[in-house]
């Protein structure tokens, strides 16, 4: 899984509900984030013991959002890539996961660092079925954050330019955006680091 969000602008400061501020003041072991339709989430870091669950969410994104966020097709997240996926090193990778109640991962959102330029790369990508209900939003402030907390500078991803609601989300949340030189079709995402 894997998409964006941030809060910065340039002439005016970030607006951010007290449901984001909760979630970013999380501990280690997670916090809430209740849903409009009363169901509630767990945001918190991705854990060994995720691979199965981050399987399964893969398989719940449609062959579109797939083609969106990896640049090319991909049928299945194999065993393999699920647990590299899930043991990162904490040296130069943050990962989380919105969990519902049965431990299905509805979001998951990544950073990579890099500390010589004071950048990182990230993604989030949010389940079909749980979209525009600020989980997004929520999985990039704990990105943010923890960009912050590594010192960064800015945090960038890139997108497709046919990715219209990825572009769309990055825009309403302060991105700068530019097409990337020599990848035709592709626009990179930028976020100061507040």
């Amino acid at each position: 899984m894997a998409s964006t969000t941030i809060y910065r602008s340039a002439t005016r400061p970030p607006r951010r509900d007290t449901r984001l501020e909760r979630a970013a003041r999380s501990p280690s072991d997670g916090t809430s984030l209740a849903l409009d339709d009363g169901r509630v989430l767990t945001l918190r870091p991705i854990r060994i013991d995720d691979a199965d669950a981050l399987r399964r969410g893969f398989s719940r994104l449609t062959p579109e959002q797939v083609r969106l966020r990896t640049f090319h097709r991909q049928n299945e997240l194999t065993a393999a890539a699920a647990e590299r996926l899930v043991r990162i090193d904490p040296e130069t990778t943050s990962a989380w996961v919105a969990v519902d109640a049965d431990g299905e991962i509805r979001g998951e959102a990544r950073l990579h660092a890099d500390a010589i330029d004071e950048s990182g790369e990230f993604g989030v990508t949010v389940d079909p079925s749980f979209t525009e209900r600020g989980i997004g939003r929520a999985l990039m402030q704990h990105l943010l954050d923890e960009a912050q907390r590594r010192g960064l500078r800015t945090i960038w991803g890139d997108v497709l330019a046919d990715n219209s609601a990825m572009l769309d989300f990055v825009k309403r949340i302060g991105a700068k955006r530019e097409f990337v030189r020599d990848e035709p079709g592709v626009i990179r995402v930028t976020f100061d680091v507040p």
